[in-house]
């Protein structure tokens, strides 16, 4: 599959388009995801410069949000299946690539009337905004 790939912390001339990676394995509670749209937020940019106080492993495939359809289900979910249109608010791999795998209670239906790059943009800034909005 194609993914961008980060193999050294710095500025975006770091992200890297690599038309081989591997399309990833799942675990029993994983979904696999058929990326149609990545979303891009501020933490994604402190990660990748190395700022962040988590750091991933070199190299890497940056993002969290994304929208898409559900490739293949793990063993243990009975929530989705395959051809689900969902999107994610955290994944095990990352999502600037054509396929990513997210844990399923990180991954939610993706409504009809909602078009993939809005679905995309769901994720961090929804909750953020949620989590301020009803938890204060």
């Amino acid at each position: 599959m194609r993914a961008i790939l980060i193999r050294e912390f710095g500025d975006a001339s770091v992200c890297k388009l690599v038309r081989d990676v591997p399309i990833p394995d799942i675990q029993p509670r994983e979904v696999l995801i058929r990326v149609h749209a990545a979303g891009i937020n501020p933490v994604d940019t402190y990660i990748r410069s190395g700022t962040y106080s988590r750091r991933p492993a070199l190299p890497y495939i940056p993002g969290l949000d994304s929208s898409g359809v559900i490739e293949r289900v793990g063993t243990d979910i009975t929530k989705f299946k395959a051809g689900d249109r969902v999107f994610t608010v955290n994944t095990v791999t990352g999502t600037y690539a054509e396929y990513c795998v997210a844990r399923a209670d990180f991954v939610f239906p993706l409504p009809s009337n909602v078009s993939y790059e809005q679905g995309s943009a769901l994720g961090v800034p929804y909750f953020t905004a949620y989590r301020a909005l009803i938890f204060k």
